[in-house]
Protein backbone atom coordinates (compact mmCIF):
# COMPACT_ATOMS: atom_id res chain seq x y z
CA UNK A 1 0.00 0.00 0.00
CA UNK A 2 2.63 2.59 0.98
CA UNK A 3 4.28 1.52 -2.64
CA UNK A 4 1.11 2.40 -4.56
CA UNK A 5 1.16 5.56 -2.76
CA UNK A 6 4.60 6.94 -3.18
CA UNK A 7 4.25 5.97 -7.04
CA UNK A 8 1.40 8.22 -7.14
CA UNK A 9 3.52 10.58 -5.62
CA UNK A 10 6.06 10.40 -8.18
CA UNK A 11 3.89 10.80 -11.51
CA UNK A 12 1.44 13.51 -9.56
CA UNK A 13 5.27 15.54 -9.55
CA UNK A 14 6.21 14.30 -12.92
CA UNK A 15 2.37 15.51 -14.04
CA UNK A 16 2.64 19.27 -12.53
CA UNK A 17 6.23 19.45 -13.99
CA UNK A 18 5.43 19.06 -17.52
CA UNK A 19 3.53 22.21 -17.94
CA UNK A 20 7.07 24.30 -16.63
CA UNK A 21 8.27 22.72 -19.79
CA UNK A 22 8.34 24.93 -23.07
CA UNK A 23 7.36 23.68 -26.40
CA UNK A 24 8.76 25.31 -29.37
CA UNK A 25 8.27 25.02 -33.42
CA UNK A 26 9.46 26.45 -36.23
CA UNK A 27 6.71 28.80 -37.85
CA UNK A 28 6.66 29.40 -41.42
CA UNK A 29 7.03 32.24 -43.31
CA UNK A 30 3.76 32.60 -44.79
CA UNK A 31 1.28 30.77 -46.94
CA UNK A 32 -0.17 29.36 -50.59
CA UNK A 33 -3.65 29.01 -50.38
CA UNK A 34 -5.91 28.35 -53.16
CA UNK A 35 -9.77 28.64 -53.86
CA UNK A 36 -11.82 25.70 -54.30
CA UNK A 37 -14.59 26.56 -56.60
CA UNK A 38 -17.39 24.43 -58.07
CA UNK A 39 -18.29 24.12 -61.61
CA UNK A 40 -19.84 22.19 -64.59
CA UNK A 41 -18.57 20.45 -67.73
CA UNK A 42 -18.13 23.06 -70.74
CA UNK A 43 -18.23 26.17 -68.19
CA UNK A 44 -15.24 28.04 -67.01
CA UNK A 45 -13.59 27.89 -63.76
CA UNK A 46 -11.53 30.10 -62.20
CA UNK A 47 -8.90 29.28 -59.55
CA UNK A 48 -7.35 32.08 -57.38
CA UNK A 49 -3.71 31.54 -56.21
CA UNK A 50 -2.82 33.60 -53.13
CA UNK A 51 1.02 34.20 -51.78
CA UNK A 52 0.98 36.07 -48.43
CA UNK A 53 3.89 36.60 -46.26
CA UNK A 54 4.50 36.88 -42.57
CA UNK A 55 7.82 38.47 -42.47
CA UNK A 56 7.95 41.39 -44.50
CA UNK A 57 7.61 42.47 -48.23
CA UNK A 58 7.34 39.59 -50.74
CA UNK A 59 10.30 39.69 -53.56
CA UNK A 60 11.00 37.19 -56.58
CA UNK A 61 7.96 34.58 -56.68
CA UNK A 62 8.22 31.67 -58.37
CA UNK A 63 5.71 28.98 -58.21
CA UNK A 64 5.05 25.71 -60.13
CA UNK A 65 1.64 24.25 -60.44
CA UNK A 66 -0.10 20.89 -61.82
CA UNK A 67 -3.45 19.79 -63.02
CA UNK A 68 -5.11 17.29 -64.57
CA UNK A 69 -5.25 18.03 -68.26
CA UNK A 70 -8.04 15.66 -68.78
CA UNK A 71 -9.91 17.41 -66.75
CA UNK A 72 -9.42 21.14 -67.17
CA UNK A 73 -7.88 23.14 -70.15
CA UNK A 74 -6.33 26.25 -68.98
CA UNK A 75 -7.48 29.52 -70.78
CA UNK A 76 -5.53 32.00 -69.50
CA UNK A 77 -3.93 34.31 -66.44
CA UNK A 78 -2.03 36.99 -65.33
CA UNK A 79 1.47 36.13 -65.04
CA UNK A 80 1.14 32.87 -65.09
CA UNK A 81 3.11 30.57 -68.27
CA UNK A 82 1.32 26.82 -69.38
CA UNK A 83 4.33 24.49 -70.22
CA UNK A 84 1.45 22.36 -72.48
CA UNK A 85 1.59 19.20 -70.25
CA UNK A 86 -0.47 20.19 -67.36
CA UNK A 87 1.81 22.38 -65.76
CA UNK A 88 2.25 25.84 -64.98
CA UNK A 89 4.52 28.35 -63.99
CA UNK A 90 3.54 31.73 -61.99
CA UNK A 91 5.64 34.31 -61.57
CA UNK A 92 5.95 37.92 -59.95
CA UNK A 93 8.09 40.15 -58.19
CA UNK A 94 6.48 40.56 -55.26
CA UNK A 95 6.49 44.36 -53.80
CA UNK A 96 4.09 43.59 -50.81
CA UNK A 97 3.45 41.13 -48.43
CA UNK A 98 0.35 39.78 -50.67
CA UNK A 99 0.08 38.56 -54.35
CA UNK A 100 -2.57 37.24 -56.31
CA UNK A 101 -2.57 34.99 -59.53
CA UNK A 102 -5.89 34.23 -61.22
CA UNK A 103 -5.98 31.56 -63.90
CA UNK A 104 -8.88 30.91 -65.60
CA UNK A 105 -9.69 26.97 -66.67
CA UNK A 106 -12.62 25.03 -68.54
CA UNK A 107 -14.07 21.97 -67.19
CA UNK A 108 -13.73 18.88 -69.89
CA UNK A 109 -15.23 16.19 -67.67
CA UNK A 110 -16.91 15.46 -64.54
CA UNK A 111 -15.58 14.74 -61.38
CA UNK A 112 -13.18 15.83 -59.02
CA UNK A 113 -9.89 17.80 -59.73
CA UNK A 114 -7.37 19.57 -57.99
CA UNK A 115 -4.74 22.45 -58.60
CA UNK A 116 -1.07 21.83 -56.55
CA UNK A 117 1.78 23.14 -56.07
CA UNK A 118 4.82 21.23 -57.49
CA UNK A 119 7.27 23.84 -56.27
CA UNK A 120 8.41 27.54 -55.41
CA UNK A 121 10.82 29.47 -54.75
CA UNK A 122 9.94 32.71 -52.33
CA UNK A 123 12.02 35.57 -52.03
CA UNK A 124 11.68 38.38 -49.14
CA UNK A 125 12.27 41.85 -50.28
CA UNK A 126 15.45 41.73 -48.76
CA UNK A 127 16.79 38.57 -50.72
CA UNK A 128 16.06 35.71 -48.05
CA UNK A 129 14.46 32.60 -48.82
CA UNK A 130 10.86 32.12 -47.47
CA UNK A 131 9.35 28.98 -46.39
CA UNK A 132 5.52 29.38 -46.92
CA UNK A 133 2.61 26.45 -46.07
CA UNK A 134 1.61 25.10 -49.21
CA UNK A 135 -1.97 24.22 -49.54
CA UNK A 136 -3.92 23.05 -52.92
CA UNK A 137 -7.30 23.98 -54.78
CA UNK A 138 -10.03 21.29 -55.13
CA UNK A 139 -12.18 21.88 -58.11
CA UNK A 140 -15.73 20.15 -58.43
CA UNK A 141 -17.14 19.13 -61.75
CA UNK A 142 -20.85 18.73 -62.49
CA UNK A 143 -22.50 17.28 -65.09
CA UNK A 144 -22.60 19.67 -67.71
CA UNK A 145 -22.77 20.83 -71.51
CA UNK A 146 -19.79 19.02 -73.27
CA UNK A 147 -21.08 20.91 -76.71
CA UNK A 148 -19.59 23.83 -74.99
CA UNK A 149 -16.19 22.71 -75.21
CA UNK A 150 -14.40 24.90 -77.68
CA UNK A 151 -10.56 25.97 -78.35
CA UNK A 152 -10.12 29.10 -76.77
CA UNK A 153 -8.26 31.45 -79.12
CA UNK A 154 -9.60 29.81 -82.07
CA UNK A 155 -11.53 31.74 -84.76
CA UNK A 156 -10.96 29.59 -87.76
CA UNK A 157 -11.81 26.13 -86.57
CA UNK A 158 -9.76 24.82 -89.34
CA UNK A 159 -7.69 21.34 -88.80
CA UNK A 160 -4.21 21.30 -87.57
CA UNK A 161 -1.58 21.15 -90.09
CA UNK A 162 1.06 18.82 -90.52
CA UNK A 163 5.05 20.43 -90.89
CA UNK A 164 8.29 19.53 -90.33
CA UNK A 165 11.06 21.10 -88.23
CA UNK A 166 14.61 19.93 -88.67
CA UNK A 167 13.28 16.28 -89.61
CA UNK A 168 10.76 16.49 -86.76
CA UNK A 169 6.96 16.27 -87.47
CA UNK A 170 4.68 18.73 -85.58
CA UNK A 171 1.17 20.33 -85.93
CA UNK A 172 0.61 23.95 -86.18
CA UNK A 173 -2.44 24.47 -83.97
CA UNK A 174 -4.50 27.18 -83.18
CA UNK A 175 -4.90 26.21 -79.55
CA UNK A 176 -2.81 28.13 -77.60
CA UNK A 177 -4.11 30.72 -74.00
CA UNK A 178 -3.45 34.08 -73.80
CA UNK A 179 -1.04 33.17 -71.44
CA UNK A 180 1.46 31.12 -73.78
CA UNK A 181 1.99 33.93 -75.69
CA UNK A 182 5.56 35.49 -74.73
CA UNK A 183 6.00 39.30 -73.41
CA UNK A 184 5.69 41.42 -76.27
CA UNK A 185 3.40 39.58 -78.91
CA UNK A 186 -0.01 40.24 -80.38
CA UNK A 187 -2.23 37.91 -81.86
CA UNK A 188 -2.40 38.12 -85.64
CA UNK A 189 -3.76 35.90 -88.31
CA UNK A 190 -1.50 34.50 -91.07
CA UNK A 191 -2.40 32.69 -94.49
CA UNK A 192 -0.75 29.44 -94.31
CA UNK A 193 -1.27 26.63 -97.41
CA UNK A 194 -4.68 28.50 -98.12
CA UNK A 195 -6.26 28.99 -95.03
CA UNK A 196 -6.43 31.49 -91.97
CA UNK A 197 -4.22 30.68 -89.09
CA UNK A 198 -3.54 31.98 -85.37
CA UNK A 199 -0.13 33.45 -84.89
CA UNK A 200 1.25 36.03 -82.80
CA UNK A 201 3.50 38.61 -83.96
CA UNK A 202 6.06 41.31 -82.72
CA UNK A 203 5.40 44.68 -84.20
CA UNK A 204 8.55 46.41 -84.03
CA UNK A 205 10.67 43.53 -84.95
CA UNK A 206 8.16 42.00 -87.68
CA UNK A 207 8.93 38.80 -85.81
CA UNK A 208 6.06 35.89 -86.28
CA UNK A 209 5.55 32.50 -84.06
CA UNK A 210 3.15 30.09 -84.87
CA UNK A 211 2.10 27.60 -82.07
CA UNK A 212 3.49 23.61 -82.83
CA UNK A 213 2.67 20.61 -81.20
CA UNK A 214 4.84 17.51 -80.69
CA UNK A 215 3.90 14.16 -81.14
CA UNK A 216 2.98 14.25 -77.36
CA UNK A 217 0.72 17.02 -77.58
CA UNK A 218 3.21 19.21 -76.18
CA UNK A 219 3.05 22.98 -77.67
CA UNK A 220 5.32 25.73 -77.90
CA UNK A 221 5.99 28.61 -80.54
CA UNK A 222 8.38 28.50 -83.49
CA UNK A 223 9.93 31.16 -85.47
CA UNK A 224 7.26 31.39 -88.75
CA UNK A 225 9.33 32.35 -92.37
CA UNK A 226 7.48 33.72 -94.80
CA UNK A 227 9.27 33.73 -97.32
CA UNK A 228 9.52 29.72 -97.93
CA UNK A 229 6.21 29.49 -94.88
CA UNK A 230 9.13 27.26 -93.03
CA UNK A 231 9.28 27.04 -89.02
CA UNK A 232 12.29 27.10 -87.19
CA UNK A 233 12.83 26.76 -83.25
CA UNK A 234 12.13 30.02 -81.43
CA UNK A 235 14.19 31.08 -78.07
CA UNK A 236 13.70 34.81 -76.87
CA UNK A 237 16.23 36.11 -74.56
CA UNK A 238 16.19 39.38 -72.95
CA UNK A 239 19.56 40.72 -72.60
CA UNK A 240 18.44 44.31 -71.24
CA UNK A 241 15.24 45.88 -69.91
CA UNK A 242 14.36 46.92 -73.28
CA UNK A 243 15.93 44.95 -75.69
CA UNK A 244 15.35 41.09 -76.62
CA UNK A 245 16.90 38.57 -79.22
CA UNK A 246 15.23 35.99 -80.64
CA UNK A 247 17.72 33.50 -82.05
CA UNK A 248 17.65 32.61 -85.39
CA UNK A 249 18.63 29.11 -87.05
CA UNK A 250 19.55 30.60 -91.30
CA UNK A 251 23.11 31.98 -91.45
CA UNK A 252 24.21 35.39 -92.08
CA UNK A 253 25.99 36.52 -95.23
CA UNK A 254 28.69 38.12 -94.06
CA UNK A 255 31.53 35.58 -93.25
CA UNK A 256 33.19 35.25 -89.80
CA UNK A 257 36.77 35.41 -89.19
CA UNK A 258 38.87 32.08 -89.73
CA UNK A 259 39.06 31.48 -85.96
CA UNK A 260 35.28 30.89 -85.55
CA UNK A 261 34.56 26.83 -86.24
CA UNK A 262 30.72 25.99 -86.49
CA UNK A 263 29.02 23.79 -83.64
CA UNK A 264 25.44 23.11 -82.26
CA UNK A 265 24.52 25.62 -79.03
CA UNK A 266 21.47 23.93 -77.03
CA UNK A 267 19.81 26.32 -75.21
CA UNK A 268 16.53 24.91 -73.45
CA UNK A 269 16.41 21.77 -75.52
CA UNK A 270 16.64 23.70 -78.85
CA UNK A 271 19.68 23.45 -81.01
CA UNK A 272 20.84 26.62 -82.90
CA UNK A 273 23.91 27.24 -85.39
CA UNK A 274 26.63 28.95 -83.41
CA UNK A 275 30.53 29.65 -83.68
CA UNK A 276 32.96 28.95 -81.17
CA UNK A 277 35.99 30.89 -81.13
CA UNK A 278 38.92 28.08 -81.23
CA UNK A 279 41.08 30.83 -79.53
CA UNK A 280 38.71 31.91 -76.51
CA UNK A 281 37.75 28.64 -74.66
CA UNK A 282 33.34 29.29 -73.88
CA UNK A 283 32.93 32.37 -76.27
CA UNK A 284 29.90 31.39 -79.08
CA UNK A 285 28.57 33.77 -81.67
CA UNK A 286 25.14 33.36 -82.69
CA UNK A 287 23.17 34.75 -85.39
CA UNK A 288 19.64 36.51 -83.99
CA UNK A 289 16.94 39.40 -84.67
CA UNK A 290 16.77 42.10 -81.40
CA UNK A 291 13.39 43.64 -80.78
CA UNK A 292 14.04 46.47 -83.46
CA UNK A 293 13.97 44.21 -86.10
CA UNK A 294 17.91 44.22 -86.57
CA UNK A 295 19.76 41.08 -87.30
CA UNK A 296 23.58 40.85 -86.42
CA UNK A 297 25.89 38.44 -84.51
CA UNK A 298 25.91 38.36 -81.02
CA UNK A 299 28.78 36.83 -78.88
CA UNK A 300 27.33 34.46 -76.12
CA UNK A 301 29.43 34.05 -73.02
CA UNK A 302 29.37 30.66 -71.75
CA UNK A 303 30.17 31.16 -68.58
CA UNK A 304 28.22 34.30 -67.52
CA UNK A 305 25.43 33.38 -69.65
CA UNK A 306 25.30 36.56 -71.25
CA UNK A 307 25.11 38.37 -74.61
CA UNK A 308 26.72 41.17 -76.66
CA UNK A 309 26.52 42.30 -80.32
CA UNK A 310 29.32 41.25 -82.18
CA UNK A 311 30.71 43.12 -85.33
CA UNK A 312 31.87 40.58 -87.83
CA UNK A 313 35.60 41.64 -89.36
CA UNK A 314 34.76 41.12 -92.95
CA UNK A 315 32.06 40.50 -95.52
CA UNK A 316 33.69 37.51 -97.83
CA UNK A 317 36.08 35.13 -97.17
CA UNK A 318 39.67 35.83 -98.37
CA UNK A 319 41.10 33.00 -100.87
CA UNK A 320 43.69 31.25 -99.55
CA UNK A 321 47.18 31.58 -100.91
CA UNK A 322 48.70 27.90 -100.88
CA UNK A 323 51.71 29.28 -102.65
CA UNK A 324 54.90 29.27 -100.97
CA UNK A 325 55.06 33.11 -100.25
CA UNK A 326 52.00 33.09 -98.91
CA UNK A 327 52.46 30.03 -96.45
CA UNK A 328 55.63 32.23 -95.73
CA UNK A 329 53.13 35.50 -95.18
CA UNK A 330 50.65 33.50 -93.48
CA UNK A 331 53.49 31.98 -90.91
CA UNK A 332 54.94 35.88 -90.49
CA UNK A 333 51.27 36.63 -89.74
CA UNK A 334 50.75 34.15 -87.22
CA UNK A 335 54.34 34.43 -85.63
CA UNK A 336 54.69 38.08 -85.86
CA UNK A 337 56.44 38.81 -82.32
CA UNK A 338 58.84 36.03 -82.89
CA UNK A 339 60.16 36.74 -86.23
CA UNK A 340 60.29 40.55 -85.04
CA UNK A 341 62.56 38.96 -81.86
CA UNK A 342 64.66 37.29 -84.48
CA UNK A 343 65.18 40.10 -87.06
CA UNK A 344 66.37 42.40 -83.77
CA UNK A 345 68.75 39.90 -82.97
CA UNK A 346 69.96 39.81 -86.53
CA UNK A 347 70.66 43.38 -86.36
CA UNK A 348 72.34 43.46 -82.68
CA UNK A 349 74.51 40.45 -84.25
CA UNK A 350 75.83 42.66 -87.42
CA UNK A 351 76.50 45.52 -85.52
CA UNK A 352 78.33 43.86 -83.10
CA UNK A 353 80.38 42.10 -85.95
CA UNK A 354 80.66 45.39 -87.51
CA UNK A 355 82.23 47.21 -84.18
CA UNK A 356 84.36 44.15 -83.66
CA UNK A 357 85.62 44.19 -87.13
CA UNK A 358 86.24 47.34 -87.24
CA UNK A 359 88.37 47.23 -83.70
CA UNK A 360 90.66 44.78 -85.43
CA UNK A 361 91.26 47.04 -87.98
CA UNK A 362 91.56 49.79 -86.71
CA UNK A 363 94.65 47.45 -84.24
CA UNK A 364 96.02 45.87 -87.41
CA UNK A 365 96.60 49.36 -88.93
CA UNK A 366 98.58 50.72 -85.83
CA UNK A 367 100.84 47.75 -85.44
CA UNK A 368 101.61 48.19 -89.05
CA UNK A 369 102.30 51.88 -88.51
CA UNK A 370 104.64 50.99 -85.46
CA UNK A 371 106.56 48.33 -87.79
CA UNK A 372 106.90 51.17 -90.55
CA UNK A 373 108.05 53.17 -88.41
CA UNK A 374 110.75 50.87 -86.74
CA UNK A 375 111.90 49.11 -89.96
CA UNK A 376 111.67 52.80 -91.95
CA UNK A 377 109.43 51.03 -94.85
CA UNK A 378 107.94 53.55 -96.99
CA UNK A 379 104.48 52.89 -97.73
CA UNK A 380 103.86 55.03 -101.02
CA UNK A 381 107.26 54.41 -102.41
CA UNK A 382 107.25 53.73 -106.10
CA UNK A 383 108.83 50.88 -108.01
CA UNK A 384 111.28 52.14 -110.84
CA UNK A 385 111.40 50.48 -113.87
CA UNK A 386 113.62 47.85 -114.92
CA UNK A 387 116.62 48.76 -116.52
CA UNK A 388 118.64 47.18 -119.43
CA UNK A 389 122.35 47.22 -119.64
CA UNK A 390 122.26 49.44 -123.03
CA UNK A 391 120.33 51.53 -121.48
CA UNK A 392 122.98 51.60 -118.65
CA UNK A 393 125.08 52.24 -120.89
CA UNK A 394 124.18 55.01 -122.97
CA UNK A 395 123.47 56.99 -119.58
CA UNK A 396 127.44 56.19 -118.46
CA UNK A 397 127.97 57.38 -121.99
CA UNK A 398 126.28 60.53 -121.93
CA UNK A 399 127.58 61.16 -118.61
CA UNK A 400 131.26 60.67 -119.73
CA UNK A 401 130.39 63.20 -122.88
CA UNK A 402 129.12 65.82 -120.42
CA UNK A 403 132.05 65.44 -118.67
CA UNK A 404 134.64 65.64 -121.26
CA UNK A 405 132.37 68.74 -122.18
CA UNK A 406 133.32 70.71 -119.24
CA UNK A 407 136.61 69.64 -119.29
CA UNK A 408 136.98 71.46 -123.15
CA UNK A 409 134.97 74.20 -121.68
CA UNK A 410 137.76 74.30 -118.54
CA UNK A 411 140.23 74.20 -121.06
CA UNK A 412 139.22 76.91 -123.30
CA UNK A 413 139.32 79.06 -120.58
CA UNK A 414 143.08 79.39 -120.99
CA UNK A 415 143.94 82.71 -123.04
CA UNK A 416 145.41 81.74 -125.89
CA UNK A 417 147.41 84.52 -126.11
CA UNK A 418 149.11 83.64 -123.05
CA UNK A 419 150.97 81.36 -125.11
CA UNK A 420 152.96 82.94 -127.36
CA UNK A 421 155.45 80.71 -130.38
CA UNK A 422 157.53 82.67 -129.91
CA UNK A 423 157.91 81.37 -126.34
CA UNK A 424 157.77 77.82 -127.51
CA UNK A 425 160.64 78.16 -129.81
CA UNK A 426 161.35 74.97 -132.28
CA UNK A 427 164.83 75.42 -131.52
CA UNK A 428 164.53 74.34 -127.99
CA UNK A 429 162.70 71.71 -128.16
CA UNK A 430 164.38 68.24 -130.04
CA UNK A 431 162.04 67.32 -132.48
CA UNK A 432 163.56 63.63 -132.41
CA UNK A 433 163.71 63.54 -129.27
CA UNK A 434 159.66 63.99 -128.57
CA UNK A 435 159.17 61.66 -130.95
CA UNK A 436 160.63 58.68 -129.43
CA UNK A 437 159.18 59.74 -126.56
CA UNK A 438 156.17 59.65 -128.12
CA UNK A 439 156.60 56.37 -129.97
CA UNK A 440 157.66 54.84 -126.54
CA UNK A 441 154.60 56.52 -124.61
CA UNK A 442 151.76 55.75 -126.95
CA UNK A 443 152.80 51.67 -127.88
CA UNK A 444 150.19 50.03 -127.77
CA UNK A 445 151.57 46.76 -126.52
CA UNK A 446 152.03 48.72 -122.96
CA UNK A 447 148.04 48.77 -122.72
CA UNK A 448 147.49 45.48 -123.93
CA UNK A 449 147.10 44.11 -120.06
CA UNK A 450 144.07 46.71 -120.04
CA UNK A 451 140.54 44.80 -120.95
CA UNK A 452 137.18 46.42 -122.06
CA UNK A 453 135.37 44.10 -119.35
CA UNK A 454 136.57 46.32 -116.85
CA UNK A 455 134.78 49.05 -118.64
CA UNK A 456 131.92 46.69 -118.02
CA UNK A 457 132.27 46.33 -114.85
CA UNK A 458 132.09 49.66 -113.55
CA UNK A 459 128.75 49.54 -115.92
CA UNK A 460 127.37 46.99 -113.83
CA UNK A 461 128.11 48.43 -110.26
CA UNK A 462 126.38 51.80 -111.69
CA UNK A 463 123.12 49.77 -112.44
CA UNK A 464 123.54 47.76 -108.95
CA UNK A 465 123.73 51.40 -107.25
CA UNK A 466 120.69 52.57 -109.51
CA UNK A 467 119.02 49.85 -108.76
CA UNK A 468 119.30 49.69 -105.07
CA UNK A 469 116.23 51.17 -103.19
CA UNK A 470 117.37 53.98 -100.89
CA UNK A 471 116.01 52.94 -97.11
CA UNK A 472 114.22 55.11 -95.23
CA UNK A 473 115.73 56.52 -91.84
CA UNK A 474 113.31 57.78 -89.06
CA UNK A 475 113.57 61.63 -88.43
CA UNK A 476 116.23 61.78 -91.32
CA UNK A 477 116.84 65.52 -93.16
CA UNK A 478 118.58 66.45 -95.76
CA UNK A 479 121.50 67.81 -94.48
CA UNK A 480 121.89 64.85 -92.57
CA UNK A 481 123.28 63.19 -95.69
CA UNK A 482 126.45 63.24 -97.26
CA UNK A 483 126.24 62.97 -101.08
CA UNK A 484 129.15 62.11 -103.49
CA UNK A 485 129.13 62.59 -107.38
CA UNK A 486 131.03 60.22 -108.99
CA UNK A 487 132.42 60.93 -112.35
CA UNK A 488 132.98 58.77 -115.03
CA UNK A 489 136.34 58.51 -116.39
CA UNK A 490 135.61 57.44 -119.87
Amino acid sequence: MKILKKISIILLSLCLCVPCFSMVAQAADGRISFTDPETAVGDMVEVKCVVKSTSGSLGNIEVKLTYDSAALRFDSGDGVTAAGDGSLTCTGSGGSEEATFNMKFQALKEGDTSVSVAGATIASSSGGTLTLDQGSSTVKIAEGDPSKITDTGSTSGADDIEVDVNGTAYKLSDNFAEADIPAGYTKTEVQFEGQARQMVTQESSGITLGYLLDGEGKGDFFLYNADDATFSPFEQINISDTTSIALLSEKAGKKLPKTFQEVTLTLNGKDFPAWQNTEKDGFYVVYAVNSKGDKGYYQYDDSEGTYQRYEASGGTEEKTDDSLMGKIGRFIDKHIQMMVLIAGLGVIIVVILIIVLAVKLHNRNAELDDLYDEYGIDEEEEEEPERNKPAVKEKSATRSGLKKKKDEDNFDDFDEDDFEEDDFDDDSYDDDGFDDFEDGLMDDDDFEPYDDSYEDEIDDLDDLLGESKPKKRCHEETDDLFKVDFIDLD
